[in-house]
């Protein structure tokens, strides 16, 4: 019983990263946009926060997929 909760908690983890890097993929098609156009410097302070941001979380979900890794490790030998 518990390892099949561990297998599902596992599932529920992956599935909220895949949605993670959806939404990173939109954010990043509407930075193209942006970035095409001629920005003033407060644009470019603030996409420069943001790019910073993205790339925290980028780290963030690249640790819980290595954990999720080790997890199924752990679980299926």
């Amino acid at each position: 019983m518990i390892t099949f909760q561990a297998a599902k908690n596992v599932r529920a983890s992956e599935d909220a990263l895949f949605k993670v890097f959806e939404r990173l993929e939109v954010f990043f098609r509407r930075l193209e946009v942006y970035t095409e156009a001629a920005l003033d410097q407060k644009m470019v302070d603030i996409v420069a926060k943001i790019v910073a941001e993205v790339l925290n979380i980028l780290g963030i979900t690249t640790n819980k997929i290595r954990q999720s890794r080790m997890s199924k490790r752990l679980l299926y030998g």
